[in-house]
Formats: structure tokens, sequence, C-alpha cells
């Protein structure tokens, strides 16, 4: 299979360790603080979904509302992503990641002072564009400074963080629920607090060498069109589409699933909390046992099977009568299922299809567009929540077929290259 998972020491001392690259010589380090951008924005998505019920009560918001601004915060990563993969690709990584967690803890004093809807508002569209900016520059300098043939774990572990944030928000919701409306503020002021470190932290983290080496040979001046013309147009179309299709479910998984516990299942808040947690430690347990063979031949096999598990969790709804249990057996096992066969698979892919001058580009188009096309779903959650699990069964049960096809038919077969193997065979003749 694959050797075991080195620790950072061992890591470092590795001769596949690139010592070009200051990054490569603590490559877990690094990973850990890019990482921490799964970390924000998942727990940013679950600390909104936590709150719902609480401000609809607080501020008196109606379902549309609540979809609203949901979509909202996901229409914002969207566009964040975009914008700031972009620019991650133009003017480097570093430029990006030293000053989005500063926008983003703006953002989250907005959502932490709120007395009326429209500073929620304004606090989730600058949390959203923040934390969307973040993730492709983050992602793209875990992969880039990663070893070859550590990439995939490495890469992979960023989701072990997209897990703990999730947790750690419930954790902390408990913990104050019987505080009223002090709850949310609570709640975001961990992640603003977290921000702020882990900002500070990040200033030590350089420029990626493949960056630089880009820079330098004029490659960074290719156009985003470049994507979609040859060799990188199928590439493109595949990574778009699996994430697309992959992002509607997750979204409804981490939007709405308190809301839909406590309005189907019938559960009150803390109850649904301590009820969600149920899954939260096996989505993590299959994180790290699949962490070490993302970097070998299971790599394939992995996804093949949590394709199937991720859509057989959506047909227990059809066949079990709507509730609590019915919602926590196809929660736990859709987790378990979208682990294997869902972001950990996209992040390791966006890595290995596309040149360093683009890498990040990519990224963030293809988070972006993802975000927003799942905003617009997100937005008619509620209404169909109200009528039963019926409709949002057969929503999850589509996308998650067409994204385990996409990903069997078009992942990519090469593992363990080298950033610079990468670069030979993708690369876009520059611009002159």
């Amino acid at each position: 299979m694959t050797e075991p998972l080195p620790s950072p020491a061992q890591a470092a001392a590795s001769p596949d360790a690139a010592p070009a690259d200051p990054q490569a010589r603590r490559p877990w380090r690094t990973a850990l603080l890019a990482g921490m951008a799964s970390y924000l924005d998942a727990g940013t998505i679950v600390a909104v979904s936590a709150s719902l019920t609480l401000w609809r009560n607080q501020f008196a918001l109606d379902a549309w509302q609540l979809g609203f601004l949901s979509a909202a915060l996901t229409v914002c990563i969207g566009i964040g992503a975009i914008v700031g993969g972009r620019i991650g690709d133009r003017v480097g990584r570093k430029r990006v990641y030293s000053f989005d967690l500063l926008l983003y803890a703006f953002g989250l004093l907005w959502i932490v002072c709120a007395v009326a809807p429209v500073m929620l508002f304004i606090g989730v569209i600058i949390v959203g564009l923040a934390v969307g900016a973040d993730v492709p520059t983050s992602i793209t300098v875990v992969g880039e400074t990663a070893p070859g043939k550590r990439r995939g774990r490495l890469v992979t572990f960023t989701q072990l963080l997209w897990g703990l944030g999730p947790l750690i928000v419930i954790l902390v919701v408990l913990a104050s629920t019987g505080l009223g409306e002090w709850m949310p503020r609570i709640v975001f002021g961990h992640l603003l607090v977290l921000a702020l470190i882990t900002w500070a932290l990040r200033r030590r983290i350089g420029e990626p060498v493949a960056w630089k080496s880009a820079r330098t040979a004029g490659a960074t001046r290719e156009g985003a069109r470049a994507l979609f013309r040859s060799p990188l147009l199928r590439n493109t179309l595949f990574i778009l589409g699996f994430y697309v299709l992959l992002t509607i479910g997750t979204n409804f998984y981490g939007s709405f699933g308190l809301y839909s516990l406590e309005t189907v299942g019938g559960l009150s808040p803390s109850t649904a909390l301590l009820v969600s947690l149920i899954g939260v430690p096996v989505v993590l347990l299959t994180v790290l046992a699949i962490m070490r063979a993302m970097d070998g031949p299971a790599r394939r096999p992995i996804f093949v099977i949590g394709a199937i598990v991720q859509v057989a969790a959506w047909i227990v709804p059809l066949v079990l009568p709507a509730g609590a249990v019915t919602l926590v057996i196809a929660f736990v096992t859709y987790g378990i299922g979208t682990t294997m066969a869902g972001e950990a698979h996209y992040k390791v892919w966006s890595q290995e299809l596309f040149p360093t001058e683009l890498r990040s580009t990519a990224l963030g188009l293809s988070f972006g567009v993802a975000r927003i096309a799942s905003a617009i779903s997100l937005v008619f959650v509620p209404t169909l929540l109200a009528s039963g699990l019926v409709g949002v069964s057969v929503l999850m049960i589509v996308v998650t077929v067409g994204s385990g096809v996409l990903g069997l038919v078009f992942m990519p077969r090469r593992r363990g290259e080298s950033i610079e193997e990468i670069d030979a065979r993708l690369r876009v003749d520059p611009v002159r």
C-alpha cells in the first residue's frame, strides 16, 4: 500500500521535500496554518446554520429571509473565491492570505454586534467574500509546497480541519445555548479570535517557490481564458461539473442540517445540536483513515466506495418515515460517503490538473461557481423541508449520482508528481 504517515520532522528530513522551498522543510505546519481556511469556511457555515432558529425569533425572519441569509453567505464565498483565486495567481498567494483574514475578522464584528437584520446581512457578506478568497490560495500553498509523494495526504489533512470547524462550533454553541441572543455572538467571537491568531502566524509563511519561478518565466501573465482551451479545457469542465454537484449536497448538509433536525425532526435546538455531534467523530475518523491512501493506488477504490455510500444515504429518507432518526442515519452515512468521495479528492485533483500559473485561478473558479450554484438551491431548501424529506432526498440523490459518475470517469490517474513535472506536462505558452 503506502508508507506510514511521517511526523513533521521526518517529512522535513525527507529527500522528497524540495529544499529550495522553505515551506517544504515544515510541510505539516504549512498545511495546518493554510488549512485553517477550511476550518473557518466550514465553521462559518455551521455557525450561521446553528444561529438561524435564534435569529428567526430575535429578528422576526421568515423562511425566505432565512434562505436568503444562507444564500448570501454562500454566494459571497463563491465570489470571493473567484476573485481571490485569480489575484493569487497574478500577484502571489501571500498577498491574498496576508490580508483576507483581517477582512474576515471585520465582517465577524458586524455579526457579533448585530442589533438589526441589516447588520447580519452586512456581516455575512463581508465574511463570505473574505473566507472565499482565502480557500483557493491557501489550499494552493499546501499543494505547491508539499513533497509530491505526500501531496495527497497533506491536502487531505485540510479536510480534518474542515471537520473540526463544525465540531468546535457546535461545542461552543452547546456551551452558550442558555445565554439567549449571546450565543451567536460568542460563536462568531470564537471564530474572530482564531482568525486573528491564524493571520499572525501565517505571516511567517513565504511565497511558494513554484509561483516565484512561474512569475520569473512570465507564465503568470497567462489569462484565465487558457482554462477553456487545450490542454486544460477537459480538466476545467470536469472540476467545475464535479464540484458544483458535490457542493449542492454538502452545503445543504452544512447549512440546513441543524435546521432540518429542528423542523422536520421535531427536536429542540439544544437536542438537535447534541444529535448532530454523532456524525462528526465518524467523519473525522474517516479522514484519518484515508489520508495516507490518498497518495497511493487505493485512492480510486476509496472514491468508488464513497460515491456508493453517499447515494445510499439519501435513499434512506425515501424508505423510512420522516423524523429525527431517519435524518441522523442519512446525515451520518452521507458524512462518511462524501468524505471518501468528495472535497478531499477535489482539492487534490485541483493541484494535479492545472499548472502553477493557473492553479489558484482554477480552484477559485470551480469553488466559486459551485458555491453560487448551491446558493440558488439553498433559497428553496426551507420550503422543500416544510413538505418533508422527499423533495430534498431526490435532489441529493441526483447530485450525488452526478458527482460520483463524473469522478469515476474523469479522475486523474497520475499520482506523486512534483510541481515541476505537473507544470511541464500542463503549462500553456505564456502570452508574449
